[in-house]
C-alpha cells in the first residue's frame, strides 16, 4: 500500500470500518511510513476534540419547534 491509497482509507480506517485485510494494510503501511502516521494521528485527535466539544449540545427546543413547524407545518 502506498501512501495515497492509505490516506484513500484515512476515515475508513479511523472509523474502524475497513475489511480485516485493507485494515491490516493500513496499519502495515502506518508503521512504516512516519508522515502518514502523523496526519493520521492528527486527524484521530481532531475527531475526538470535535466529539467532546460536541458532546452533550443540542438546538434549543424552540430552534427545534421553529424547524418542524417550517418542515411539516406542526
Amino acid at each position: 500500500m502506498n501512501c495515497r491509497e492509505a490516506v484513500e482509507h484515512l476515515y475508513e480506517y479511523l472509523d474502524k470500518e475497513l475489511t480485516p485485510q485493507v485494515e491490516r494494510e493500513v496499519r502495515q503501511h502506518l508503521e512504516d511510513c512516519q508522515p502518514c502516521l502523523e496526519q493520521f494521528d492528527f486527524e484521530d485527535a481532531f475527531l475526538k476534540f470535535l466529539q467532546a466539544r460536541c458532546r452533550g449540545r443540542c438546538a434549543p427546543p424552540e430552534l427545534k419547534r421553529r424547524i418542524l413547524h417550517e418542515l411539516f407545518g406542526e
